[in-house]
């Protein structure tokens, strides 16, 4: 509690980018030893049944809405009346949660057919939503190993779905602690999750090859949610002097409070994690859902590791303003949030684009390289998961900006228009899925291109509503500082691109290892290269955040809720 928002940023930066590299080595891991292919395909799919859960609640939505309204209790010295809620609304989703997971574990086939209407095809195809309709109403017309492969889906989709509860239960518990700006058990969950994903995966290693199951990678996905978003939430409220005060007091006005906020929120689920699921509905050709994954994955590497990570630091800060009605600070917290965060993930989103071949080589390369550029994700098609990483790099920064600006509405309790917000773009980003892959030359490209379109309008439309209700967010400093990193970040990135030119050209048979060895040293010395031009083109520009960035670790205190006065 008495650690400064520099030192939590970078507490919670720390460990996020850990859970990222590990993620990185997941990803490696499932390469490496089951390729890319159909069964990686299958492994992916599988995901996609639980997420439904996942973004309902546990991918953000309960946090956002519960904590603003335990830190007005907290701020207020009802401490009592804090635990209150959080108990019974804790009861409350823990039922649910188990309901849901029932249900879903149930309908786990028809959910496989109808999510997945393109898996298991050789080629690509053009699919729509009306597919799912049509396997999902007649399986029978569709392909022997079509079948298969949603039986397989639904086999692996049963063995997650119990972990979403831990997600459901353990979010409430991470929400609250974080509230109380306790930042490192919270940030240890990823780690656990993946880390015990990644144990299962190697165990395939000591099995014979044509005996592997990626089963074992689900098994660890299930016990890292319940070690890392359960078990350790649990200890830390426990040690802390948290209270559990389970029952059902739905009348407190607390509760109804989070209720009647929760609704909204679940309807306007976050695009930047829909965005994906979606996209499996619209995807087909062998390797197609686990080339998309892997680009997508190391895209969200900068949007967690700066973006996330200074989020959930700041949320409860303008929580906490915002329920003192310091409207002042508020708004100076949202701006500096949003330029520091441009800071950080404008370059990183250029830079990503610029060093897509490499960048995959190191990290995904396997086999011999094909020079495929058909828009076909086959198993070794470098050309396509470096074209798809480039396209989603795109939007990188944008999605980094909403993180700040969708807490700013949760932090004024303002559920409501998030909601209409993201439900249009929802059903935008689904129409330009259905139409981009259409376009010649894009076809599977289309998918990633799509969601940075999205995503970027759907930044825009936030800050300019959160302007308007927060009373102004000084537009004019915002621009120049965005116009300075923009020209920094280019001129970064155009040294990349040098180096790209001169030092990168992978032979055609090129091994994996000498090919990766290749990616590894290009993609250090390009990145090392466009980061010092980065910063002399920020001193030369004078940009602001440069300092800011530097001194952000020395802040004073951070501004956190009041100690309890009273035991009501």
């Amino acid at each position: 509690m008495t650690r400064s928002a520099g030192k939590n940023t970078l507490l919670v930066m720390a460990f996020v980018l850990l859970s990222r590299v590990l993620g990185v080595v997941r990803d490696m891991v499932i390469n490496q030893v089951f390729g890319q292919n159909v069964t990686t395909d299958i492994y992916t799919a599988a995901f996609r049944i639980p997420d439904i859960l996942q973004y309902l609640v546990a991918g953000g939505a309960l946090a956002t809405v519960f904590v603003p309204v335990f830190t007005e209790y907290w701020s207020a010295g009802k401490e009592r009346d804090a635990w209150k809620i959080f108990g019974s609304v804790m009861s409350v989703v823990a039922c649910v949660a188990l309901g849901l997971v029932i249900v879903m574990e149930l309908a786990a086939v028809p959910l496989a057919r109808f999510m997945n209407p393109g898996l298991g095809l050789q080629k690509h195809v053009v699919v729509s939503f009306w597919d799912g309709w049509r396997v999902l109403l007649h399986p029978e017309n569709a392909p022997v190993e079509q079948r298969q492969a949603w039986e397989q889906v639904a086999q692996l989709s049963r063995i997650l779905l119990p972990a979403q509860w831990c997600f459901f239960v353990g979010g409430l518990m991470m929400g609250t602690l974080n509230a109380r700006h306790r930042f490192l058990i919270p940030s240890l969950g990823p780690i656990a999750y993946n880390g015990l994903i990644i144990i299962g995966g190697l165990s395939q290693l000591f099995v014979a090859e044509n005996q592997r199951s990626i089963t074992a990678m689900c098994w660890g996905a299930l016990v890292g949610a319940i070690a890392g978003n359960f078990l350790l939430p649990i200890w830390e409220l426990k040690r802390t002097g948290g209270k559990f005060w389970l029952g059902f007091d739905v009348g407190h006005p607390g509760v109804r409070k989070v209720g009647k906020l929760m609704l909204p929120a679940l309807l306007g689920l976050s695009l930047s994690q829909l965005g994906f699921w979606i996209t499996g509905s619209f995807a087909s050709g062998e390797g197609t859902l686990s080339a998309l994954r892997n680009a997508y994955n190391l895209t969200q590497a900068p949007i967690g590791i700066f973006a996330q990570a200074s989020a959930i630091v700041i949320f409860p800060t303008i929580s906490a303003l915002a329920a003192n009605k310091n409207w002042k600070e508020f708004r100076k917290e949202i701006h500096f949030g949003i330029r520091r965060i441009l800071f950080l993930t404008l370059p990183a989103s250029l830079l990503m684009a610029a060093l897509a071949e490499p960048i995959i080589t190191a990290i995904y390369f396997k086999g011999k390289f094909t020079q495929d550029t058909a828009g076909v994700f086959t198993t070794g098609n470098l050309l396509a998961s470096a074209m798809a990483l480039r396209l989603y790099s795109l939007g990188t920064f944008a999605w980094s900006a909403q993180a700040v600006l969708a807490r700013g509405f949760y932090a004024m309790q303002n559920s409501r228009t998030p909601v209409v917000i993201t439900t249009c773009m929802v059903f935008f980003f689904t129409a330009l899925c259905a139409f981009l892959p259409r376009v010649a030359g894009l076809e599977n490209y289309g998918l990633a291109l799509a969601l940075s379109i999205a995503g970027t309008l759907n930044m825009l439309i936030f800050f300019r509503t959160l302007q308007k209700d927060a009373g102004g967010l000084n537009l004019r400093g915002l621009v120049t500082a965005s116009l300075k990193i923009t020209v920094a970040a280019l001129a970064a990135s155009g040294i990349a691109l040098l180096f790209l030119h001169f030092f990168w050209q992978l032979p055609v048979e090129a091994t994996q290892k000498s090919a990766r060895l290749h990616g590894v040293l290009v993609t250090i010395l390009a990145s090392g290269a466009a980061l010092a031009v980065y910063v002399l083109a920020c001193l030369l520009l004078r940009v602001e955040e440069l300092k800011s960035v530097r001194d952000m670790f020395r802040r004073k205190k951070a501004l956190e809720p009041a100690a309890p006065k009273s035991q009501n």
